[in-house]
């Protein structure tokens, strides 16, 4: 079945054969498998790992090389990704684009923003307090993705401030070195069409858990008075 999927039978045989190559010579460049005799049929191992890394293959996934094993698996395991020796395999959006920094030891990403000339950084296993860059006009989100080991039943959720973040932790008991490694920023233009978008989407948050807090307290009751000293 999984062949299948992967060579649709929709193609011709030998169109076929071209898109196997090719997919198997995308996760060869990755790092993801090893050598493959392309003129014997394809062994269940080598289906298996294009199954696994299916997402690298048709663009919803880019292939991020550490600069040792030992590092790459401390980032798959503290930002719960896949992956296999040096590679790390990170979800991405449209024209995104990963890279590894030896220097800090911190993946990121760049992708195009909406207004003209506009770019948009993420940054994965950051170090903390984060800042952005001195002079520019970037607003910091702070992002907890729902993957997250170890902490709780944490959904995936975007804070506009790292106070506020901090904030939401502390009432899951949650400590914040237990999930620091696995926090996304992103730098974002102010004023911008995406700002705009997350600024929306987190006042909608805080007025939903505003109008929740009221309903919880008016079935409550209101609060006995305090007695007079």
């Amino acid at each position: 079945m999984g062949a299948r999927k992967l060579m649709a039978t929709k193609y011709p045989r030998k169109a076929q054969r071209e898109i196997y190559r090719s997919n198997i010579k995308k996760l060869q460049r990755a790092g993801l498998i090893g050598k493959i005799d392309f003129r014997k049929k394809a062994t269940p191992a080598t289906i298996r790992k294009l199954e696994k890394y299916r997402a690298v293959m048709v663009g919803k996934a880019s292939a991020v090389k550490a600069q040792d094993q030992k590092t790459a698996a401390r980032l798959r395991k503290t930002l719960g990704l896949k992956g296999s020796g040096k590679t790390i395999i990170v979800p991405r959006e449209k024209h995104e684009r990963y890279e590894f920094q030896k220097s800090t030891g911190e993946i990121i990403s760049t992708r195009p923003g909406y207004n003209k000339g506009e770019k948009i950084k993420k940054t994965l296993s950051k170090s903390f307090p984060a800042q952005p860059e001195a002079g520019s006009n970037k607003r910091l989100y702070y992002t907890i993705p729902a993957r997250t080991r170890g902490a709780g039943r944490l959904k995936r959720k975007t804070f506009s401030t790292f106070d506020e973040m901090l904030y939401y932790i502390s009432k899951y008991d949650v400590s914040f070195e237990d999930i620091e490694d696995r926090i996304e920023i992103e730098e974002i233009s102010r004023g911008s069409r995406t700002d705009k978008t997350r600024l929306k989407v987190i006042h909608d948050d805080r007025a939903r858990a505003a109008a929740k807090l009221k309903r919880r307290r008016k079935r409550k009751g209101p609060r006995p008075a305090k007695p007079k000293a």
